[in-house]
């Protein structure tokens, strides 16, 4: 029983005091399980939680299954982390449990039993070189499952938590996964034995709606992630103890087609089915031609926007069922690891990357076949932004054709800038719909949001905020411009009224102040009118600067000829929408 006796186990601790939100070390927690073959990069996650173990058929131990397969994962993480201290290992956890599995509730309800259960899980840490024990019974005084229970299990709950923690010490690692609606369990009882919780943020619905939602929508169940989040502060969970569950699958309804589908599915018949995405809800869908809304999925663009809200709110981390279902790059994961562990620094060892790793990656792409004024641009804004990034800590990268870049090469970048001109090929319009749909960031300058009738691009029209080219002043000359939104991350160092260099500025039909996803931040002040000497402009609204809150992008109406770079304020202003984007100062 690894030298521990049952009078260890039967030891009365206080609940710790819960610290006032301590500043703890993210986390990206990974679900793998028995009944696969891959091996897990470690890398790319700080725990493994390896599924599963359950109370055996005595009530007083633990079966794990597979035990072959736990062993060598537990060899693969020392080998592929054998320079790493102990401290610095990705941790892995026995995870107890899980849906149907049972004889929980005989377990704790006897002292002597759960004692026993507690002391053997102390035994299974130790033998096969684990980090802790996680506990996922589905669910305390609950038959949902199917498995046995009692009024009583929520209580005893709370026991076995605290036998738990006296039997592993303070030296292993004690979690619990736990339904999104937090109920079932008391918390404030044992979350002073706890390291975290990961919350069960999927499965909260079946088509007609989103299992998986982040917020409230038409096509969101009765449970959203953001809800469960709440539900847990409410009942007591500290925040630095919360990490948000998100699936790497899919799910439909009951009743037609397949109910489970990794997420690396993608074949969609374009002639029964649409991909749709939710701009209340975060997450993407598939309906029929019905409109009926028949799947639900996440994809990277709401996996990274799961991450931001993490983030955001100040949680722990990131839980994530299951690492098979990753596709054949770990983009999922490595995704994740990016966004909560600003993967690879944080993973690699002995370095002090303080002041020397690239913070993100960005891509300028440009042309040389437009008008002169806006090559020159380009070629003045690739020098603004490389001697921006020695001082920022960013690498550049520039480009003319992104067929260069397949649709998935294009990922590695966490930025594109569009200096002069929008995509402009059919595999450069796939490959940059791709991108930005899957969580990519822009920011585009003048010419890079041109687009007339002509350009036969309807998700592009959207993407920029409905708006079509109209009218501009000629020529070029310097505007007074006003602030419209105070207090965003991009203006709200600015002057209410400042005025910029010279340029020729767009009209656009619709305005894109029209659209209700659209924040305009800054416009042409009326007080200019008449503007122009060839090319006069009267009157009407000029929006200059916005941004698509659909998608992680900005477009700033500015950049012709060879002066831009001449105004602090203005250039405040780029730096503001870069730092914004890439949330460089995060």
């Amino acid at each position: 029983m690894g030298g521990i006796g049952l009078a260890a186990c039967r030891q009365t601790h206080e609940i710790p005091a819960v610290e006032e939100e301590p500043q703890l070390p993210k986390v990206v927690v990974a679900y793998v399980t028995s009944w696969t073959s891959e091996m897990p990069d470690p890398s790319l996650m700080t725990h493994i939680n390896y599924s599963f173990g359950h109370v055996n058929n005595s009530f007083n131990g633990v079966r794990i299954d597979n035990e072959k397969r736990l062993a060598a994962i537990v060899e693969h993480r020392n080998r592929m982390q054998e320079n790493l201290p102990d401290s610095a290992r990705t941790k892995i956890m026995l995870s107890i449990g899980g849906w149907g599995s049972g004889r929980f509730s005989e377990m704790v309800s006897d002292s002597l039993l759960r004692n026993s259960f507690c002391m053997d899980c102390r035994r299974i840490v130790e033998e096969f070189g684990l980090d802790g024990i996680d506990i996922d019974w589905e669910y305390p005084g609950s038959n949902l499952a199917n498995i046995s229970y009692a009024p009583t299990d929520s209580d005893n709950f709370s026991l076995l938590m605290r036998d738990l923690r006296s039997c592993l010490g303070d030296g292993y690692c004690l979690t619990m996964a736990s339904a999104a609606s937090a109920k079932h369990v008391n918390f404030p009882d044992f979350i002073g034995y706890m390291d975290f919780v990961n919350i069960m943020a999927y499965d909260m619905a079946n088509a007609p709606y989103h299992h998986s939602a982040l917020y409230d929508s038409e096509i969101s169940g009765s449970f959203t992630s953001s809800k469960a989040v709440q539900a847990h502060l409410e009942a007591g969970v500290p925040k630095h103890k919360l990490v948000l569950g998100v699936p790497f699958y899919g799910r439909g309804g009951r009743k037609n087609g397949q109910n489970y589908v990794n997420f690396n599915v993608r074949d969609i018949d374009p002639a029964k089915y649409e991909l749709c995405w939710s701009g209340e809800a975060m997450v993407p869908y598939i309906r029929n031609k019905k409109g009926e809304m028949v799947f639900g999925l996440e994809n990277q663009r709401s996996l990274g926007i799961k991450c931001d809200y993490v983030l955001e709110q100040g949680l722990r981390g990131i839980m994530y069922w299951d690492y098979a279902c990753n596709d054949a790059d770990l983009s999922q994961s490595r995704l994740l690891a990016k966004k909560i562990l600003d993967y690879p620094a944080s993973v690699t060892s002995g370095a002090d990357y303080a002041g020397n790793r690239v913070r993100f990656k960005a891509l300028v792409y440009y042309t040389e076949h437009a008008e002169e004024a806006h090559v020159q641009f380009a070629h003045q804004s690739i020098e603004f932004f490389k001697k921006l990034a020695v001082g920022n800590g960013f690498s550049v990268e520039t480009c003319t054709d992104l067929c260069k870049y397949g649709s998935r090469a294009l990922d590695r970048f966490d930025l594109i800038i569009s200096v002069n001109a929008a995509p402009q090929s059919g595999k450069e319009r796939t490959a940059f719909r791709n991108y930005m749909e899957n969580g990519g960031g822009w920011i585009g300058f003048h010419a890079a949001a041109y687009n007339d009738a002509g350009t036969n691009w309807p998700w592009f029209l959207d993407f920029i905020g409905g708006g079509r080219f109209l009218c501009n002043n000629w020529p070029p000359q310097p505007a007074l411009v006003q602030l419209d939104t105070l207090g965003h991350p991009v203006t709200r160092n600015l002057p209410a009224e400042f005025v910029i260099p010279a340029s020729e500025y767009y009209q656009w039909t619709p305005s894109p102040r029209q659209n209700p996803d659209v924040d305009v931040l800054l416009s042409i002040s009326p007080k200019n009118y008449p503007m122009g000497l060839k090319d006069i402009v009267y009157d009407g609204d000029w929006p200059l600067v916005w941004t698509n809150r659909k998608y992680r992008m900005i477009y700033l109406n500015m950049g012709h000829g060879d002066e831009e770079f001449t105004d602090a304020t203005q250039n405040l202003l780029f730096v503001n929408a870069l730092q914004w984007i890439t949330k460089l100062n995060d």
